[in-house]
């Protein structure tokens, strides 16, 4: 075997790990959906209070993961692809990638924004961020999707598509990522710590709201590091941990919203004061459910900044 035939079949072997990781990544998917198809039900689909843009929100978060899974595991796995199909497929991959996670960015950014009392400044900043941020998120896209080059089977029997190149400039996307999530775990700490010394550390809403939320973020915060240290020190890996990414954000968005809703639910009279953000077309309500406990053990500057009167 020469070194030109070596190296296409270590590329081969490389595709098939990645393939594999999507796999792995559709089983989680499918896994979490089923145990929590139930509160999906009775929360969101028959909930008392009606659709809103989070539940819409909620929906595209939920069900496109399995669209590009899906689109995924065909260019991975089925037999004779031709290169137009495989670019056409992979082209449709990176954009419901991008898509999908902002979606899940959007949801956990309102919810940042709620936890903030919806500040005015902090809506501007999160706007000039998120433009900041996306819109050369979304220009990296347009210049990976163009770079895409396929070759022939590397040997009799192999599956899916064969790609043989592509722009290492999608770097850029998983740091501006990144930076992205480190900006909202910032807020979302910081508020935390708020709630912590005001004396609500141990209520349903530090559980639901801050502790929950900063837990799922910075899942999300360590996965897209560990993808940026993998493409550096391995820069053909450069879409190895993408479907998981992927799967990962969307999962953890749609338990932050099932959780809250379960939460407000089941606990109408326990202590603890949550909120269940909805989000309408003109604005985002903060729905309070007020416990009398957790009133008592607010501070006074947390007491005068909390409107529970807020729709």
């Amino acid at each position: 075997m020469d070194e030109t035939s070596g190296l296409i079949i270590d590329l081969a072997k490389d595709q098939r790990l990645e393939a594999y990781l999507v796999l792995s990544s559709a089983v989680i998917l499918v896994y979490d959906y089923i145990i929590t198809f139930d509160l999906e039900v009775s929360l969101i689909w028959f909930c008392h209070s009606g659709w809103s843009w989070t539940s819409a929100l909620f929906m595209l978060n939920r069900y496109l993961p399995f669209v590009d899974t899906v689109n995924g595991l065909w260019h991975d796995f089925v037999p004779d692809i031709t290169h137009d199909a495989c670019r056409l497929s992979f082209q449709a991959t990176g954009w419901l990638y991008v898509v999908g996670i902002s979606i899940t960015e959007i949801i956990l950014t309102i919810r940042t924004w709620a936890i903030w009392y919806r500040d005015p400044k902090l809506a501007v900043v999160l706007l000039v961020f998120i433009a900041v941020v996306w819109g050369p998120t979304f220009a990296v896209m347009i210049a990976f999707t163009k770079s895409f080059e396929f070759g022939p089977a590397p040997f009799p029997g192999f599956v899916g598509c064969n790609l043989v190149a592509a722009n290492q400039i999608l770097l850029v996307s998983w740091v501006l990522l990144i930076v992205y999530e480190a900006g909202i775990l910032i807020l979302m700490t910081y508020r935390g710590y708020v709630g912590w010394r005001s004396g609500g550390g141990n209520t349903a809403l530090f559980t639901a709201i801050y502790r929950d939320g900063l837990l799922y973020y910075l899942y999300l915060f360590v996965l897209s590091l560990v993808n940026i240290i993998v493409i550096k020190v391995f820069p053909k890996y450069i879409i190895l941990l993408a479907a998981l990414e992927r799967v990962v954000h969307s999962v953890l968005a749609s338990r932050v919203i099932l959780h809250i809703r379960d939460l407000a639910t089941r606990n109408p009279s326990s202590s603890g004061e949550l909120s269940n953000i909805e989000v309408s077309s003109t604005e985002v309500r903060l729905h309070p459910i007020r416990f009398r406990r957790f009133s008592h053990t607010m501070s006074e500057s947390t007491r005068e900044s909390y409107n529970p009167n807020v729709e």
